[in-house]
């Protein structure tokens, strides 16, 4: 009887180590899956989206290794370990405050980056004194905001909001460019702007724009984008949210749903933000400018192939460098992912970031505060 016991033991452990290699193996292949070419396995991208999630599971598996067999809790915690570099992109570990000195506000500047839907509101909200997204926008201040899917606020037409909103916007940016012919996109700044031409094929919904601007006598390059959405329908997010509905399972029917009209849509918009991000690269070396700030929609995650190779124009995420834990940026249909970015290089460094929390629009706004590391000549 004992040995039956130990031989039943031995089994157990063997299968739970086994368990345990599997969920590391998969974890650290999540995290840098991200680095694999859409072109190539467009898949991975799919895998990478879920790193958190892998994360998050094999933490609940070291307490339950903890009370079982404490031994195999080595090997998740490594698959964790193994993935830090990633990891501390998507939770990174900034204590420090981000308030500056007197001397610093001198020299320092805001950003603001939102996918304002239209200016459409969310959550169907109308307020008689206007826009809840334009009064988002006011209520930041930022210095330099850089809209996607944006209307034309400046009045020349309809324009968004209250003509309250609207005189507001006017006096306090004084420089304002409205590209709709990219994706709606929208520069509101309190610096001297111009636009930059940023020639570029019709992928669809992706577009980006670029501007330089004066800030305080230095010169910064300003990238607003808008990368390729998936372009799911109100069907596919209706299964999406049945598929994630907790109180019920999947059917075969959806899970065909998912492979038939899902996954090629997802796939196929990976692959096109891979080429929008080459592009971008391309376009960034090509300007030969020390200071840039890259900056918007992204419809992407920190580790994806698009934000891998954007970065590699020695941008630095500024959300990683001066953040604490992780954050959402999209709060729609349950697609809850951080695909709002802001990058940056050159004489500046990331002081702090800010996501709003108002559902005005499907995507949260998010504000960085950057301080130039000497003054300008202005």
């Amino acid at each position: 009887m004992n040995k039956v016991v130990h031989i039943g033991k031995k089994t157990f452990k063997s299968l739970w180590m086994s368990g345990n290699v599997v969920l590391a193996v998969i974890t650290v292949f999540s995290a840098y899956c991200g680095y694999i070419n859409p072109d190539s396995f467009a898949l991975a991208q799919a895998i990478n989206m879920l790193y958190p999630g892998f994360v998050a599971l094999s933490v609940l598996m070291i307490i339950a290794d903890i009370l079982l067999y404490r031994k195999s809790a080595l090997v998740a915690a490594a698959g964790i370990i193994a993935g830090t570099g990633p990891l501390l992109d998507i939770f990174p570990l900034n204590i420090k405050s981000g308030k500056l000195t007197p001397a610093e506000e001198e020299r320092s500047f805001t950003v603001m980056t939102y996918n304002a839907y239209n200016f459409v509101d969310n959550q169907g909200i109308k307020p008689e004194w206007g826009n809840r997204t334009l009064s988002n926008i006011l209520a930041s201040d930022a210095d330099i905001v850089c809209i996607q899917e944006g209307a034309d606020i400046t009045g020349r037409r309809h324009g968004a909001g209250s003509r309250e909103q609207r005189d507001s916007i006017r006096q306090r940016y004084p420089y304002i460019i409205n590209t709709p012919e990219l994706a709606s996109e929208i520069l509101l700044s309190k610096f001297p702007a111009k636009q930059i031409p940023t020639p570029q094929p019709d992928w669809g919904t992706g577009k980006y724009a670029a501007y330089m601007l004066d800030v305080e006598g230095n010169e910064l390059l300003v990238i607003n984008c808008h990368l390729q959405s998936i372009g799911l329908s109100p069907g596919d997010k209706e299964t999406y949210r049945d598929l994630t509905d907790k109180e019920l399972r999947p059917t075969r029917k959806e899970l065909s749903q998912v492979k038939s009209d899902l996954m090629p849509k997802l796939l196929s918009a990976f692959r096109i933000r891979a080429q929008q991000a080459r592009h971008i690269k391309a376009f960034i070396d090509s300007m030969n400018v020390k200071n840039v700030v890259l900056t918007g929609d992204f419809n992407d995650v920190a580790g994806s192939y698009a934000y891998r190779t954007i970065r590699r124009c020695g941008l630095k995420d500024a959300y990683a460098q001066s953040a604490f834990g992780p954050t959402i940026t999209y709060n729609t249909s349950r697609f809850y992912f951080h695909i709002d970015q802001i990058f940056y290089r050159g004489d500046l460094r990331s002081v702090s970031v800010k996501v709003g929390k108002s559902r005005s629009s499907d995507h949260y706004p998010v504000f960085a505060t950057f301080l130039w590391e000497k003054p300008g000549p202005g």
